[in-house]
């Protein structure tokens, strides 16, 4: 049994999970083994229900369950900066207490065939290491930020990479990197080459020119952390929106029965100027909702991962497009609810 807590967050974060959760409680109604828990605060709603962002409730919550199913953490809509500064912190607190140390994240690219691309990258080390790796200047003194990769840290990004490169052997897997100047890059592409997947080598320069400029997409990037935050949004102006990008976040020593293994969301902010208009994006939802489909073994077996993205597909084609896909000309577009219903009739 796999136990989903769902943590809705701020913005949108509630309702642009809405689809997604129909979908879990008519799979639970259906005898699926999956148990929702829920929904907890945290971010801005955390702090607006219990003066905290990262409620003892919500830790001790994800410590029962086995994933995370989010909505967005940040921003929320009548509530300032000065009032909760930095929400996205209890995001990053989940990440470190719970040892969720590598990013996925899937971009998928409608009117491709529904082709995605994954990006894996490290998420708690590297350049995006504790604040005791950095110096802040005060004008006088310089900025400092060390990048540290250990080499075992470094390897299991590598293994979860080859994964999904596993399920695309069609498709080219590269391996983004600086190593004509870093010690650091030298080390991934020294990894790579152990790895024994056949991944491409690739600096991140070239790499950035080459996913703007060529039709082909590959079907797994692999890099650091700073380069994949980078080349990810680079993917997502290619697919057309950062609504068609979902996140997780892992463990990749996969401990179920140890507290959450995973954290799933969309990649998008919270964009507290559009709750409640029910004009958001959903798919990057969905998509957070596939990989964990895929990712917990009580639930992998079902093949339903495949059917979500194949309904993303036929929803996308089927309908008239949603805001921000829409051109600048288009005489209609679909809500949320609408484009929903169409991905939930496609599931049926």
């Amino acid at each position: 049994m796999t136990t989903i807590a769902l943590l809705p967050g701020d913005g949108i974060g509630s309702e642009i999970l809405d689809g997604p959760l129909t979908y879990l409680r008519r799979l639970q109604a259906d005898g699926a083994p999956l148990t929702l828990t829920g929904p907890f605060p945290y971010g801005t709603t955390g702090w607006q229900a219990t003066g905290s962002i990262l409620p003892p409730e919500t830790v001790a919550a994800c410590r029962e369950a086995d994933v995370v199913l989010s909505g967005a953490v940040g921003a929320h809509p009548g509530v300032t900066a000065a009032e909760c500064p930095n929400p996205e912190a209890a995001l990053i607190e989940l990440r470190h207490i719970f040892d969720l140390r590598i990013s996925v994240r899937t971009v998928w690219v409608p009117g491709e065939g529904g082709e995605d691309v994954v990006i894996v990258r490290n998420i708690t080390g590297g350049a995006y290491a504790s604040p005791d790796r950095r110096q802040e200047s005060d004008g006088v003194r310089p900025a400092e930020d060390r990048v540290v990769l250990e080499p075992d840290r470094v390897r299991e990004v590598f293994a979860i990479a080859a994964e999904y490169a596993a399920r695309r052997p069609d498709r080219q897997a590269i391996s983004v990197d600086k190593a004509s100047v870093f010690a650091t890059s030298r080390l991934w592409r020294r990894t790579a080459h152990e790895s024994g997947t056949a991944f491409h080598d690739v600096n991140v320069d070239r790499a950035a020119y080459e996913l703007v400029k060529y039709p082909e997409l590959p079907g797994v990037i692999v890099t650091e952390g700073i380069f994949g935050d980078i080349l990810s949004d680079i993917v997502c102006a290619r697919a057309g929106s950062p609504a068609l990008c979902g996140s997780a976040t892992v463990n990749p020593d996969r401990r179920f029965g140890e507290g959450i293994t995973a954290l799933f969301e969309p990649a998008h902010g919270t964009a507290p100027h559009r709750t409640g208009s029910r004009r958001s994006n959903p798919t990057g939802a969905w998509l957070a909702l596939a990989d964990l489909l895929d990712w917990c073994p009580d639930l992998q077996p079902l093949g339903l991962a495949p059917k979500v993205r194949a309904a993303l597909e036929s929803a996308v084609a089927d309908g008239a497009p949603t805001y921000d896909l829409a051109p600048a000309d288009a005489t209609e577009v679909s809500d949320m609810d609408q484009f929903n219903k169409r991905v939930l009739g496609g599931l049926e």
